[in-house]
């Protein structure tokens, strides 16, 4: 499982998302009398878009302001830089493992030896991985999933589904998230240690992303904001960063900007 609240944890990479998008598949209806424009959602990505958006509005009118946010808002005003620091490395050392093979099954060999070296070093000379020393030695963090591993070979996501209190998921990782914990360590865990590291990285993220609440808040479809930032999210981190560029937005911008005039 993986920290999906309110998918803020991807605006901390840094991926461009826009506040307002049209969507393939929209219709646009014009009434030429008062220029007023009504969007109907219809996105084949999204075929429960009903029953997501109320899973959404439970988690974020909710969950997120009356236990997650506040949660989240304390982590971070009380406890030290180094420590919240200290205990993601600790969390996140136990999945270079399997990092190590899903960058191997993508042909990926500098990585999967990158992810290899940093979990022999961290455990030991970083102290169980409390220290990165491998990132000051220049060896940084690169972690991918089996599900990047399927989108990499074509794979596609699969409709989008909002989960009650964990936020956004698209049906190729449900269908394949449980690989991961297949690796050592993650499959000498208990199920106790699994819900702890779990709680303790979708802590530490959702703390992380504090600056960029308002993001999220100022949007004016914040459910719409969120998909299509959970969307970009998945190139982003199947193709490394390095997203093909694609015309059809453009296309659909186009067609939106005509229907205004």
């Amino acid at each position: 499982m993986k920290c999906k609240w309110i998918a803020l944890s991807l605006l901390i990479l840094g991926v461009p998302v826009a506040a307002q998008t049209v969507n393939q598949g929209e219709a646009i209806a014009k009434d030429n009398s008062t220029k007023d424009v009504t969007i109907v959602y219809n996105d084949p990505r999204d075929p429960i878009e009903g029953f997501n958006r109320a899973m959404w509005d439970f988690n974020y009118q909710f969950m997120d302001r009356y236990i997650y946010r506040p949660v989240a808002h304390t982590y971070n005003d009380f406890l030290p830089r180094p420590v919240k620091t200290g205990v993601n490395n600790f969390v996140l050392n136990f999945e270079e493992p399997s990092s190590l093979v899903n960058n191997a099954l993508q042909g990926k060999w500098g990585w999967a030896a990158n992810a290899g070296g940093r979990f022999t070093i961290n455990t030991t000379i970083g102290l169980l991985g409390i220290i990165d020393v491998a990132d000051m030695m220049g060896m940084s963090r690169k972690q991918d999933e089996f599900n990047e591993v399927l989108g990499y070979y074509g794979v596609p996501n699969g409709p989008y589904f909002m989960a009650p209190f964990l936020g956004p998921y698209v049906t190729r990782e449900l269908a394949s998230d449980w690989v991961d914990g297949l690796y050592f360590p993650l499959s000498d865990l208990t199920m106790w240690q699994s819900l702890a590291k779990w709680g303790l990285k979708n802590l530490h993220k959702r703390a992380s992303a504090i600056d960029q609440e308002r993001l999220v808040d100022n949007a004016l479809d914040p459910y719409t904001f969120v998909r299509e930032a959970y969307f970009q999210h998945l190139d982003y981190k199947v193709y490394d960063g390095d997203v093909p560029i694609s015309t059809d937005d453009d296309e659909l911008l186009d067609e939106y900007m005509k229907e205004l005039d």
